[in-house]
């Protein structure tokens, strides 16, 4: 399986779906990252340093590590933003996308939720991840299951942004008590929520 991670800005897939990552890589599949932002508006390190440390630490290579570059608090749902993300899962061939979902609060989010359903409406299958800032109408559909072993290193990766970390904005203990909600949710003791934007299956897998 090839993987697409799509964030707006350092730090958000590895909130939303960083154990997830953790797991298609235990498994072999090959994941890639697109960060469409750098997150200038938050402070994040100007040298991209602690976004490439974080995913570094769970595993993702470099090369396989995109920046879109895009105005941080200015992303928009557009020819420009879909067709960057569309180019990209095309050269990556991949099967199965991850990103934010449209009920968000931040509003780069909420936009590029948008242009990911758009750039990959001919892909199977497209997950929208849980964060910090989803609104209360956030209704997942999948859980997937975390072994303590994929939390730690999901808190490690995301331990790697102390810009983050001492603005409270990466909130350790808040990625602790909702894995374990939605875990205990589930008769799992660790868990990641996701929405489906959709899923196809194919006529023999019904």
């Amino acid at each position: 399986m090839n993987v697409l991670f799509v964030g707006a800005h350092p730090d958000d897939i590895e909130l939303g779906g960083g154990g997830t990552l953790v797991k298609h890589l235990e498994k072999g599949d090959e994941v890639y990252v697109l960060v469409m932002s750098n997150g200038e508006k938050g402070n994040h390190s100007k040298n991209r340093e602690e976004c490439f440390d974080s995913l570094r630490t769970m595993g993702v290579s470099d090369s396989n590590i995109v920046f879109g570059n895009f105005p941080d608090g200015s992303i928009t749902d557009d020819y420009q933003t879909v067709n960057f993300i569309e180019s990209y899962i095309k050269i990556f061939k991949i099967t199965r996308v991850y990103t934010h979902p449209t009920t968000d609060r931040h509003q780069d989010h909420r936009n590029l939720s948008l242009s990911v359903s758009s750039a990959a409406r001919n892909i199977p299958e497209l997950f929208l991840f849980q964060g910090p800032s989803n609104t209360v109408s956030f209704e997942p559909h999948i859980f997937i299951e975390l072994s303590e072993e994929h939390l730690n290193k999901k808190i490690k990766g995301l331990s790697c942004y102390k810009s983050q970390v001492e603005k409270g904005v990466v909130n350790i203990e808040w990625v602790k008590s909702i894995a374990s909600v939605n875990g205990n949710g589930m008769k799992g003791k660790y868990a990641e929520a996701f929405a489906l934007n959709h899923f196809y299956m194919e006529g023999e897998n019904v």
